[in-house]
């Protein structure tokens, strides 16, 4: 059986790579013939850029000038993201547009709607498209696997009417989060809740495409998006009590002086490899929260005060709700007696759970 996968694969997004990759390696673990679909729109190819190649607002121009004393390092990340997406990945031909991936979709037995939030078309996203929902004539079986509507599952009603005729075609469906599951129960589809694919697999996987080390020296890592500032507090104050040096891998302008050193030139295999060696993780991401309890790192989620619905949601299954902290309530003895024997135990009903949805589905 020829797979196709559908998702978000080529963002210079550690998440969106490594989830991508996640997917397509779980599904060849059955099934030998899977490609992702090699979708790379114009818009998603000029947001990749390091630098705006004509800035047309202020917040662009600022972006370029931030970034210009990173130049090589910027420039040696894109190089990285590119021979992950590349050369990791096991991609098809380059589908440019909404009629090549119709023409690359009708080769396959099957097409898998991914994870990520593929299935968000809040304009915020910029890269948006409804072409994730195969809004075109059904030529072969469709499932999704873990997709998600993100916050946009709010806004669903607005383009209802246009989208339910296209989920309705999908042969199985499963969710990422819980809010998407409920919606599409109450329009009278069944639907499962699956783990996030990062966690279909297991450290010893990822192990196999981590560099080796980069860092020697002690280190403390944060990885936030956004430069939250209560992400840095927390960082600062980790780092100082650990006695190291402390790592940013977000580019400017985000926290653009936060008194942290930045090391940018990290492509998903260097960011495996930064959180499996760290000496302590500090982060806001969701898949930050992921790989380091993959790699069971002594790590702090970063909350001002509630947790966005995809992390509390994790910690909860995880039962790691005590490592959602904020500057106010550190307690680094209670990360440090966190018992990954248990969190595994919790872990593998749910990875199983979710494997067998995803192999039942294909077939």
């Amino acid at each position: 059986m020829n797979i196709g996968i559908l998702t978000y694969h080529a963002c210079y997004n550690y998440g969106a790579c490594l989830q991508a990759y996640a997917l397509q390696q779980t599904i060849k673990k059955k099934y030998a013939g899977c490609k992702i679909i090699d979708y790379q729109s114009k818009k998603l190819i000029d947001i990749n850029h390091p630098f705006c190649k004509v800035p047309k607002h202020p917040k662009e121009l600022i972006k370029n000038i931030t970034r210009l004393p990173y130049y090589s390092q910027l420039m040696k990340r894109q190089a990285l993201f590119e021979d992950f997406i590349n050369n990791t990945l096991d991609l098809s031909q380059r589908c440019s547009d909404d009629e090549d991936v119709r023409k690359e979709c009708d080769k396959y037995d099957c097409v898998v709607c991914g994870s990520d939030q593929t299935w968000n078309l809040d304009p915020s996203i910029r890269y948006e498209t409804p072409l994730y929902y195969l809004n075109f004539p059904k030529a072969q079986r469709r499932i999704t696997y873990a997709t998600s509507f993100g916050s946009w599952v709010n806004d669903f009603h607005t383009r209802e009417n246009e989208i339910m005729p296209w989920i309705k075609e999908f042969d199985s469906l499963s969710m990422r989060e819980e809010s998407g599951v409920e919606l599409l129960c109450s329009k009278g589809l069944e639907c499962e809740w699956v783990l996030d694919p990062t966690l279909l697999l297991q450290s010893e996987d990822y192990d196999k495409i981590a560099r080796e080390r980069i860092i020697t020296e002690p280190y403390v890592l944060l990885f936030s998006w956004n430069g939250a500032p209560e992400a840095v507090a927390i960082t600062k104050t980790v780092a100082a009590k650990l006695g190291c040096k402390a790592y940013y891998i977000v580019p400017p302008p985000r926290a653009m002086f936060c008194g942290i050193e930045r090391k940018l030139d990290v492509g998903p295999k260097e960011f495996l490899s930064l959180i499996k060696y760290a000496d302590f993780v500090v982060t806001n991401s969701f898949h930050g929260t992921v790989f380091s309890t993959i790699y069971q790192k002594p790590f702090i989620s970063a909350i001002t005060d509630k947790p966005d619905a995809r992390r509390a949601s994790l910690m909860k299954q995880f039962g790691l709700e005590d490592h959602l902290m904020n500057p106010a309530n550190l307690d680094l003895d209670k990360i440090y007696h966190t018992d990954f024997k248990k969190v595994n135990e919790r872990l593998m009903p749910l990875r199983e759970h979710s494997i067998n949805y995803l192999y039942k589905a294909l077939e």
